[in-house]
């Protein structure tokens, strides 16, 4: 096949783009904008979603559903924590689409698979991490270092890869998300538009739209809250917080913060009615309730798989008077973006993607009381001045209507220069364009290249020896091995023990899922099976591409490929 006949291929990886999610939004967002340009062939790994989704037949691209689709599936999918991010399915579908460039957005544990898989040197690799703190491990700097291709999601984030990585790192642009200002924008008459959400006209809004997740510092912001109220007992009567987020979820027990500090007549939630599908603001009253307009009790606080939509949360947003972003770091933190775009002035957090996004909104800018260091990132994480939040909150609420109206316009015009999709897409175009479709026939269709594994292992050699004889005879050489876990490896050979998890060589013992490791002892022998097991993947892949080559129909297909939508 020539490369002038065929469009480039892309394959898309992350959270389903149909999805209630940051990933999810970006990927929508870029990718109806490259589909529509008619230059590429996408397809979507989408994680999360099942076969039988509605939804997934409304994407104008090739989707591929992650979840399992029988009990055999189900049973493989839970005993790996890794396979919600697609690790279980990603050869396969590279193998089906044979794409040209892999695309993933994400946090490094969740991409980190793709630069391991058997079929790497076919495929282009294009990386846009969140980078949420500093310093990056050497392990996430390494694996982007040997990326194809680098962006970031904040100036913040761009700078810490370059610095972190001594220059090896060269972002090639900052690709921050955006907000759809088709629904996210001011409205004309914000008391009118409040009274219909059941507000009085003097009640002040202190809003913030953050999961529910332990980096969000939502116990400090309810009682940072609590403390404005009890220190200013005028407003005490017309001033609320609102929080936009869900309960249960993995995070804070918001229930029991509310019962703490006081504030149960002070913190309004949103619903959503899983019956009629209508939304209204309320004061906690547990996590199902009635819902205010069709009185069926199927009202819950809106999550990940069943949230407003994008228009739902621009009302919601044009309730609030100041948008609050408490966080102890962020990889970019779209609610404030999308806050901004509604013309709500913004307090957020001088650190990591918060301090880059604060900045280009003119937001209010909280200091930093103290750092600490997070064990499972080995990254340094804010500790916001809570008493500073204070302060901020209290200046803005005492500010006369002219001047809050005149912030919230600073940060419209702010979102409105720094953010836009067209502008996201434009970046991402200008470097697919830049690469040249490879001829199959040196690609995904060469001859595959299966080893025989050596039976017997040579004695008296010493740790390096061992290691360099492996990489040769057993891997085939240093390039199907990342040069992290090669010298991890010997590194543990010379300690003589190793820090083992259930991801074994792939995950560091700092990384975010290894909760229950323990010392044990690490031999040359060990060294050895690890590797023979990399180069036994590396066969059976490459087995299973040569059934395909040869293959005259699909009978090669994994069982779910048969039902994914062209």
């Amino acid at each position: 096949m020539s490369n002038e006949s065929r469009k480039l291929r892309i394959l898309w990886c992350g959270e389903s783009s149909f999805l209630n999610t940051g990933y999810s939004v970006y990927a929508k967002e870029l990718l109806i904008r490259l589909h529509s340009s008619n230059k590429y062939e996408i397809a979507e790994m989408g994680c999360y979603a099942e076969a039988k989704e509605p939804k997934v037949q409304d994407i104008p691209w090739r989707f591929y559903p992650t979840l399992p689709i029988n009990d055999e599936e189900r049973n493989i999918y839970a005993s790996s924590s890794t396979a919600q991010f697609g690790e279980w399915r990603f050869d396969d579908i590279c193998l089906d689409f044979k794409p040209d460039v892999v695309i993933d957005i994400r946090d490094w544990w969740m991409m980190e698979y793709q630069n391991r898989s058997p079929f790497r040197k076919f495929f282009k690799w294009a990386v846009m991490p969140t980078v949420d703190s500093e310093p990056q491990q050497e392990q996430y700097i390494n694996t982007y270092i040997e990326a194809d291709a680098v962006f970031t999601y904040s100036e913040f984030g761009k700078d810490v890869l370059e610095k972190n990585s001594n220059g090896h790192i060269n972002v090639l642009d900052i690709c921050s998300p955006a907000a759809n200002f088709e629904f996210l924008k001011p409205v004309s008459n914000k008391k009118q538009h409040k009274k219909a959400f059941g507000f009085l006209d003097n009640v002040n809004l202190v809003g913030t739209v953050m999961r529910n997740q332990r980096r969000k510092l939502y116990p400090n912001l309810i009682s940072t809250f609590r403390k404005l109220l009890d220190q200013n007992p005028s407003i005490q009567q017309n001033t609320f917080l609102y929080i936009h987020s869900s309960y249960p979820d993995v995070g804070w027990d918001l229930p029991y913060f509310l019962r703490r500090y006081n504030m149960g007549n002070h913190t309004l939630f949103t619903y959503k009615c899983k019956s009629c599908g209508s939304f209204f603001p309320s004061f906690f009253q547990g996590s199902l309730i009635p819902c205010n307009r069709c009185g069926q009790k199927s009202a819950v606080m809106p999550n990940t798989n069943f949230g407003v939509t994008t228009e739902e949360l621009g009302q919601i947003l044009n309730c609030f008077d100041l948008y609050v972003q408490y966080s102890v770091c962020e990889g970019f933190g779209m609610p404030q973006v999308e806050a901004a775009a509604c013309g709500i002035p913004v307090i957020s957090v001088d650190y990591s993607a918060m301090e880059s996004v604060g900045k280009n909104i003119k937001a209010d800018m909280v200091r930093n009381k103290e750092f600490f260091w997070d064990l499972n990132t080995h990254s340094q994480r804010a500790i916001p001045d809570d008493n500073d939040l204070l302060e901020k909150m209290k200046k803005f609420i005492s500010l006369p209507q002219s001047m809050k109206s005149k912030k919230g316009m600073d940060a419209y015009i702010g979102v409105k220069k720094h953010y836009s999709w067209d502008n996201c897409a434009n970046s991402w175009e200008k470097y697919l364009d830049s690469i040249e479709p490879q001829n199959e026939e040196e690609t995904w269709l060469s001859e595959p290249a299966i080893k025989d594994i050596p039976e017997e292992i040579p004695a008296n050699l010493g740790n390096k020896e061992i290691v360099d004889w492996s990489m040769e005879n057993v891997l085939g050489g240093k390039e199907n091995i990342d040069q992290y876990i090669a010298l991890r490896i010997l590194r543990d050979l010379n300690s003589g023990q190793s820090m083992s998890g259930q991801f074994g060589l792939y995950y560091n013992e700092f990384s975010q899922f290894e909760t229950n490791i323990a010392a044990a002892s690490y031999t040359q022998q060990d060294a050895v099976r690890n590797l023979i097991e990399i180069r036994q993947k590396i066969n059976a892949a490459e087995e299973k591409r040569a059934e395909m080559i040869h293959c005259k129909d699909d009978s090669w297909k994994s069982q779910f490929l048969h039902g994914v939508k062209p």
